[in-house]
């Protein structure tokens, strides 16, 4: 028979930043199974949204001193069609604040080895520990690096490693120092040499980039804006724009610049105060501050003494 271990459906919530849930059942195997496909839109998740499934390779192990359980060896929790796996998951575990009625293990599952001591039905999931190849999956959303923890408290997701990386089906984002994702905020942040690849080949670079997310009409988490501080920098097929501070409006298909913005285009050069990139066109426009003026610097491809023009205007790429 299978031991089983009843947890917090928050457990899976606090890995991936989802919804916390009621009571659900945790089952340590041996083998561990592939990660499951995204659902067809429109159709049921293959697990109840409110059944977190534990499996290792090696073993699931309940640390009563410490408050925790950790899964050693290949260990995989998934919890409808987000999966999270890593050589290690530690789960901490707290006595919740306002204790709740419990449920008898056998009555709740039949079949399942009750663990003596241990009352499920009064406990929360607080913080969560991956170690070792993290790897983050929800539908059409990956995410990679060496550590992930999440603490409930503060609502936060941060994911660590030398090679940090996170992927959807249009973008691929990547960072040196952390790939975080604070719930309460609706907001996901790459920190250190940040840089985000669109599918055309465009790229947006910046110390700090941040995505701020909105609800739709059906609840879902959309993502509407994004902004760049820090050594900002955009490349599309034609243009290098330089600047400041970013934002990228998603719906309109563009991105503001502000501050020493400097676009260039084969060996010509345009400095101003801010700047807008079209990022379906590619086409960049500039624009002079207050009592100020665009500068331009031409360069003829085919050189000679007049082969560099200066011009100051309001114009645009």
């Amino acid at each position: 028979m299978r031991p089983t271990l009843r947890l917090h459906a928050l457990l899976s919530a606090t890995l991936l930043a989802l919804a916390a849930g009621p009571g659900a059942q945790a089952q340590a195997t041996k083998a561990k199974p592939p990660a499951p496909a995204a659902p067809a839109a429109g159709q049921p998740s293959t697990h109840d949204e409110g059944t977190l499934e534990v499996t290792s390779d090696r073993d699931l192990e309940w640390l009563q001193n410490e408050k925790a359980y950790v899964a050693r060896g290949n260990a995989v929790a998934k919890r409808g069609t987000v999966t999270l796996m890593a050589d290690t998951l530690i789960a901490y575990y707290r006595p919740l604040k306002t204790p709740v009625t419990p449920v008898k293990e056998k009555e709740a599952h039949p079949g399942a080895v009750q663990q003596p001591g241990f009352d499920s039905g009064n406990t929360e999931i607080w913080r969560v520990v991956a170690e070792g190849h993290v790897h983050l999956i929800s539908e059409d959303k990956d995410a990679w690096g060496d550590r992930a923890e999440y603490d409930k408290d503060k609502s936060v997701t941060v994911l660590t490693g030398k090679a940090l990386k996170g992927a959807t089906l249009e973008d691929t984002v990547t960072a040196r120092d952390s790939l975080e994702y604070w719930q309460d905020q609706n907001m996901a942040v790459a920190r250190g040499n940040a840089k985000i690849v669109k599918v055309n080949g465009d790229t947006l670079e910046g110390d700090l980039i941040g995505g701020h997310f909105e609800k739709d009409s059906k609840g879902t988490s959309v993502l509407k804006t994004i902004e760049a501080k820090g050594n900002v920098v955009i490349t599309t097929a034609t243009d290098i724009v330089h600047g400041d501070e970013g934002v990228y409006e998603l719906a309109a298909k563009r991105t503001v610049l502000f501050g020493n913005v400097i676009a260039t285009k084969d060996d010509s050069v345009i400095k101003g105060a801010s700047a807008e990139v079209n990022m379906d066109t590619g086409i960049s426009h500039v624009f002079p501050g207050a009592n100020e003026h665009v500068t331009a610097v031409f360069k003829r491809q085919s050189g000679g003494a007049n082969s560099n023009q200066k011009s100051t205007s309001g114009g645009k790429r």
